[in-house]
């Protein structure tokens, strides 16, 4: 007597949609810098010359509303620049989330509040830690929590450089 086996698996997606940003309005948080050194400080800069080229590459940008793939254009920028770490790398790069069945990004042109969207997302992920100890406390764990603590940093010292409309930014270069 044979067995037949009739495994019928339900077809598997990487699609999902995009981050929901409960806020999307919101302009300042705990991560809002509102002084020139702070801002140097959260992306490592230490001098005028690096942070005069940055503002001129950020001319065009504007983190309450930008897109997934001008994110990746930024991100790319502060990593290779070594502003970031990886993890918040990670966070610059995966924008708003949306993909399609096969995992690619989707809608890549949408613009979005990347300082709510970089916020709320790390208070969800707080959260579920919170709930769920044993996640918290799996390798990595902490790790990506601290990239997203970084990313919202990062994040926001490109908005005040953004907006801050001083050419020469004043900076200890001392301290």
């Amino acid at each position: 007597m044979a067995i037949i086996l009739n495994v019928s698996s339900a077809s598997l997606t990487k699609q999902t949609n995009a981050y929901t940003i409960k806020n999307p309005n919101q302009v300042t948080n705990a991560f809002t810098i509102t002084e020139a050194s702070e801002a140097a400080d959260a992306l490592r800069l230490s001098n005028q010359e690096k942070i005069s080229q940055l503002k001129a590459f950020l001319k065009d940008y504007d983190m309450t509303s930008i897109s997934t793939a001008e994110l990746k254009k930024v991100g790319r920028r502060l990593f290779d620049d070594g502003m970031i770490s990886e993890r918040a790398f990670g966070m610059f790069i995966s924008g708003d989330g949306a993909s399609d069945a096969n995992g690619r990004q989707t809608n890549t042109h949408v613009k979005f509040n990347a300082i709510a969207l970089f916020n709320e997302k790390l208070e969800d992920t707080k959260a579920f830690f919170k709930s769920e100890p044993l996640v918290a406390k799996q390798d990595g764990a902490m790790d990506h929590l601290q990239g997203m603590v970084d990313a919202n940093q990062a994040v926001a010292a490109l908005a005040y450089f953004v907006k801050s409309s001083q050419d020469d930014l004043s900076i200890d270069e001392h301290a």
